[in-house]
């Protein structure tokens, strides 16, 4: 999927930016947060799926149970790793310009199909 795609690509470049503060907490929290946010997506966009397509409404379930998961997994990475909070923030966060330049990335491609 060309969003997760961009996301991890997103993630190397701040990891190799956080590489610069020579601090393993920062860093693991790049990864850690990055890692969260693409398997989130993943997992959401799988469930969607099955709702939209197989129009079976117990798949909705999963996403409070996903939701439930996600929370654990966060809490346990706080719990028993030395994780950067803020650097933990920013990595979970590379979802959003991920999906922005997915978005840009797919409508250019449009736009060149339509006028070609």
């Amino acid at each position: 999927m060309a969003i997760e795609k961009r996301t991890a690509q997103i993630l190397i470049l701040l990891l190799l930016a956080s590489l610069a503060f020579q601090s393993w907490p920062i860093s693991l929290g790049m990864v850690l947060g990055g890692g969260v946010a693409i398997l989130n997506f993943h997992w959401l966009w799988r469930i969607m799926e099955k709702v939209i397509f197989e129009k079976k409404k117990i798949h909705g379930l999963q996403v409070l149970i996903k939701f439930l998961t996600l929370l654990i997994v966060i809490f346990m990475i706080f719990r028993f790793t030395k994780v950067n909070s803020v650097a933990f923030i920013i990595g979970i966060s590379t979802l959003l310009p991920g999906i922005f330049f997915g978005v840009i990335q797919e409508s250019l491609r449009a736009e060149r199909k339509g006028n070609g």
